[in-house]
């Protein structure tokens, strides 16, 4: 009798092992398909933001900036579709086409970005760029949508 429990208990313990390797491999694939933890994103983002911001150069006499810009950015890091976007905090309507297009460009200058992953469609992402004073540089914060 203990001879015929020999096998089925080794069945047991590799089925056992075998599914406890595929949970760590799903996790470990997450985590690198950008899926990671918020430090992982906030890290990700925060390197993002600051390579835009070392692209951006202030227009002459304009000293103040409340923009939002949309883009999409592919597995490769490329961006595309950028869009000026309306909202109460950065109103469309009251952004000059010549900040408009300075912000666009520093967007457009710091690509590729880093890879975000393997995705299967583009990632959303919203760039909130603010200066309320002359004396201050410009801040660029990058968010996925």
């Amino acid at each position: 009798m203990k001879k015929n429990l020999l096998p089925a208990v080794t069945s047991l313990l590799c089925a056992f092992a075998m599914s406890t390797t595929l949970a760590t491999n799903a996790e470990n694939n997450k985590a690198s398909a950008g899926e990671g933890s918020k430090g992982d994103n906030k890290a990700y983002l925060e390197e993002i933001s600051s390579k835009i911001v070392k692209n951006y150069s202030v227009p002459s006499g304009f000293d103040v900036v409340k923009a939002k810009i949309g883009f999409d950015m592919d597995a490769e890091g490329n961006v595309n579709h950028l869009r000026l976007l309306d909202d109460e905090d950065a109103p469309a309507e009251g952004q000059s086409s010549v900040t408009r297009t300075a912000l666009i460009k520093a967007i457009k200058n710091s690509a590729p970005f880093p890879s975000p992953g393997s995705v299967k469609k583009p990632v959303r992402m919203v760039a909130l760029f603010k200066k309320t004073d002359a004396g201050q540089p410009v801040v660029c914060t990058v968010q996925m949508k």
